[in-house]
């Protein structure tokens, strides 16, 4: 299934730097957030969603007690309001920002609109991005089927090859 998105949200492009209020509602912007290091961008359909719930579990279980220490950032997106985010945070004890985009702006910049779902209207299509630290686009799953969102592990190697690429990934003893 081809699943529509803006054209220039592609492999080796930069993502754009959208602000939107967080799960406190705080305007956040994405560089600042990613503070120049790697980053798991995830776009949930929402609430309601029992794959997007799968999904978050797994990763505060297993990636999320490596974030701190590994230097990445894990950030999600949806158009749940302020209260249900917050909810849904607390919910799954997920200590990564949530983002809100209830006024659906993003939702229709980024053209990643699904209307599939006729009950929740106009939702995120599920697609999870993995950024390099200036924000540039590493590799893009599409969630649409439970299969198609990365696990865990991809995640791990996905930041792992990024982290790689900076100067001091190997130790070397000062001179």
């Amino acid at each position: 299934m081809d699943l529509p998105m803006r054209a220039d949200l592609k492999v080796g492009e930069k993502f754009p730097n959208f602000e939107l209020p967080d799960h406190t509602g705080d305007v956040q912007k994405l560089s600042q957030l990613l503070r120049g290091f790697p980053g798991v961008l995830i776009f949930s359909r929402g609430y309601f969603c029992p794959k997007d719930r799968r999904q978050m579990m797994n990763y505060v279980e297993h990636l999320q007690p490596e974030l701190r220490v590994n230097y990445c950032k894990m950030i999600t997106v949806s158009v749940d309001d302020k209260l249900t985010t917050q909810e849904v945070r607390d919910q799954l004890n997920a200590n990564w920002p949530f983002l809100c985009d209830t006024d659906k702006k993003l939702l229709h910049e980024l053209e990643m609109v699904d209307t599939s779902d006729s009950m929740h209207g106009e939702i995120y299509i599920p697609y999870t991005f993995v950024l390099d630290r200036d924000r540039t686009i590493y590799k893009i799953y599409n969630g649409w089927w439970f299969l198609g969102r990365p696990t865990v592990e991809e995640l791990r190697m996905d930041l792992r090859a990024l982290v790689s690429q900076r100067s001091d990934w190997v130790y070397s003893p000062p001179a």
